[in-house]
């Protein structure tokens, strides 16, 4: 521990106050103990960066303390990410999620679900054990612009298929109504 240090016959004091480094190129850390660099708070370490074989870790010390990504927007704090430790890193972004094209959104262990758009076509790929499965109570397949219903399904209830917005076959507790004409080859 350094209370005081003397830099060109100047004391200065570091037992009270700001520390400022300001210099003319950059700042190096080289730290040869895996390179970690602690933060301390009161003589608690609260945080460290390292380097951990070749990945560059970033690590809160504080028990089920979460990982904040902090930024001014319009003079005002927003939190964007969330990293909660005490839920095993679940991450909660502030707002949207974007990815470029072909940019995946990828679930399970062996790529079993994809989510994605590959610039031609938005694709929901299911490739891994079991069933893709689509729990709700109302399903509701609509146009692109979310005016116009294509396929509705109510839970105890009727299922419905449209055509040009207007329905068409719908399921019953007897059977199936039929609006219009039924062709059959």
């Amino acid at each position: 521990v350094v209370d005081n240090i003397t830099i060109d016959g100047t004391e200065i004091d570091l037992s009270s106050g700001d520390l400022t480094v300001d210099v003319a190129g950059g700042i190096i850390l080289d730290a040869d103990d895996s390179g970690t660099i602690s933060f301390k708070d009161g003589g608690t370490r609260y945080g460290l960066v390292q380097k951990a074989t070749n990945d560059f870790e970033i690590r809160s010390m504080i028990n089920d303390g979460d990982i904040l990504f902090k930024g001014l927007d319009a003079s005002s704090t927003i939190t964007a990410l969330s990293l909660d430790m005490s839920d095993a890193g679940t991450a909660t972004f502030n707002h949207d999620i974007k990815l470029g094209d072909n940019g995946e959104v990828v679930f399970g262990a062996g790529d079993d679900l994809r989510i994605y758009h590959n610039a031609s076509d938005s694709v929901i790929k299911d490739g891994g054990t079991g069933r893709l499965l689509i729990g709700a109570s109302e399903l509701l397949v609509t146009n692109s612009g979310l005016s116009e219903a294509q396929i509705q399904s109510l839970e105890d209830g009727a299922v419905t298929l449209y055509h040009n917005g207007n329905a068409k076959l719908e399921t019953t507790s007897t059977g199936v109504t039929i609006s219009d004409d039924l062709l059959a080859s």
